[in-house]
């Protein structure tokens, strides 16, 4: 079986895609990649299980390292699926200038909100913007 990653849903029993999206919306997903096959993505669960999804855009076949015997997809397959899904969506909006558009029209009080939260999460978006905001004018990149 083949499934569309846009409509992935559709082939998923309600509670196990309920679960997969619980997993992505809490951080559980812990790294995405995508590869010449597909996508490969570490998921915690109880413990850790890797996940692969052979295809991009339409999924071919699917593998996870839990014991889960129940169905042909489990919560952490799930959760890759809405992590690719999310992703390509996110890279899309990126490429047609529309988080541009997002940050442009952001209320400044909303998006000092949002910048506060990412750096307390992200220490590299902290160190980014601390390296950002102390540059003194003049200030060029060192060369490698």
């Amino acid at each position: 079986m083949s499934i569309e990653l846009e409509h992935f849903e559709d082939h998923l029993h309600v509670l196990i895609a309920e679960r997969g999206r619980a997993y992505v919306d809490a951080g559980h997903v812990l790294m995405l990649e995508e590869t010449a096959e597909g996508w490969t993505a570490v998921i915690e669960g109880s413990e850790s299980y890797q996940v692969l999804l052979v295809g991009h855009d339409v999924i071919h076949e699917w593998h996870c390292t839990c014991p889960f015997v129940h169905g042909p997809v489990c919560k952490h397959v799930a959760a890759a699926l809405y992590a690719a899904r999310d992703a390509i969506r996110i890279n899309r909006a990126a490429a047609g200038g529309e988080m541009d558009h997002f940050i442009d029209q952001a209320d400044p009080a909303v998006l000092r909100q949002f910048v506060k939260a990412e750096i307390r999460r992200h220490p590299a978006v902290r160190e980014s913007l601390y390296k950002e905001m102390h540059k003194t004018p003049g200030d060029t990149p060192p060369v490698h």
